[in-house]
């Protein structure tokens, strides 16, 4: 089953495309003579050039501790000890370099989790009990029960499928004690992530919220996308923003198509209206505009009619096909990082 892994919060914390904000200018006044400050930060040069080298020197630190640690716990530990205490650009590279070391760690993480499951005993005392998994009702106090409490100590989360296939993710609830620390596009970052992984879009072959749900998400991602284009972030968020749209566009397995006449449904067709009624001024609703300017011309048809004894419905409507595939080239155009 294909799983969609949100690429881990980076310093680029916030999936969105996200409106910037105006201030109003400050008046002039006369004030007595002051130290030399350097540029925004009301600091005089030798508290800054102090400032910058603790904050280097605590990256410094964390990198090693990156490259050495054995558990994610070793990570979070040392984020509790120093990130409420640094400035806001630290905070923001110290949470990225731990979504690297979760980016680069989870498959390993998940291959030994499979290994310790297939011991004796192991998977019955975790199908025992119910989800949200609290392993510390795990009876015994062997290694199992201490390396599951471990992962969870690091920012990871156990997740399972509808057939109880098992999985780690990060866990963006757990870590919204560092949100407060980190600067707007972290907090932007972290918003995207937590929305996403909380309640996944995708699943199970199909959407799993409403389309009245996904909308906003894209727009977030969009907000995201425009005010942290240079962003290492944007990247990851890019991708996740194109699977939303096509989601959002073209997944019409259930409750979408009327299969007697091969037109979209009202409800749904409603509900891209609405969307562009409300987002006109973003990206996203201009596509879905265009979009719907393309199912007008069908009538509303999206598919032809399939063959029988091979499928109820057939392919997309040319125009419809030929929109669906150039979405991600149109997207690249108008909001490539």
């Amino acid at each position: 089953m294909k799983r969609y892994v949100l690429p881990f919060v980076s310093s680029l914390v916030a999936i969105s495309f996200v409106t910037g904000c105006t201030s109003a200018s400050d008046q002039l006044t006369v004030k007595d003579p002051a130290p030399p400050a350097t540029e925004n930060t009301g600091k005089a040069p030798a508290d800054a050039t102090k400032g910058e080298k603790q904050a280097d020197d605590l990256l410094k630190q964390f990198t090693v501790l990156a490259a050495q640690a054995k558990e994610a716990k070793e990570l979070t530990a040392f984020l509790d000890q120093h990130l409420a205490k640094t400035d806001p650009k630290t905070a923001d590279q110290l949470f990225f370099a731990l979504e690297q070391y979760y980016e680069k760690h989870l498959p390993t993480i998940n291959d030994n989790f499979k290994a310790l499951l297939a011991k004796p005993g192991n998977a019955d005392k975790l199908y025992a009990l119910q989800y949200p998994y609290d392993f510390n009702k795990l009876e015994g106090d062997d290694s199992f029960k201490q390396w599951l409490l471990n992962q969870t100590e690091g920012g990871l989360v156990l997740k399972a499928t509808n057939d109880m296939s098992f999985y780690w993710q990060v866990d963006y609830k757990a870590l919204q004690k560092y949100a407060t620390s980190l600067g707007e596009e972290g907090i932007d970052y972290f918003s995207i992530q937590e929305t996403e992984t909380g309640k996944p879009y995708l699943g199970n072959g199909g959407l799993q919220i409403t389309r009245a749900e996904l909308g906003p998400r894209m727009v977030e991602v969009e907000e995201y996308l425009v005010n942290y284009r240079s962003s290492p972030r944007a990247v990851t968020l890019r991708t996740l923003y194109i699977d939303y749209l096509k989601t959002y566009l073209s997944d019409y397995r259930y409750n979408a198509i009327d299969e007697a006449t091969m037109k979209l449904l009202p409800a749904v067709k409603e509900e891209y209206q609405n969307f562009v009624k409300k987002y006109e001024a973003t990206k996203t609703g201009q596509f879905v505009k265009d979009y719907l300017s393309e199912v007008a011309k069908n009538n509303d048809v999206i598919f032809e009619f399939g063959k029988p004894d091979e499928s109820i419905i057939g392919d997309a409507k040319p125009n419809i096909s030929k929109f669906w595939d150039g979405l991600e080239v149109r997207i690249a155009r108008t909001m490539n990082p």
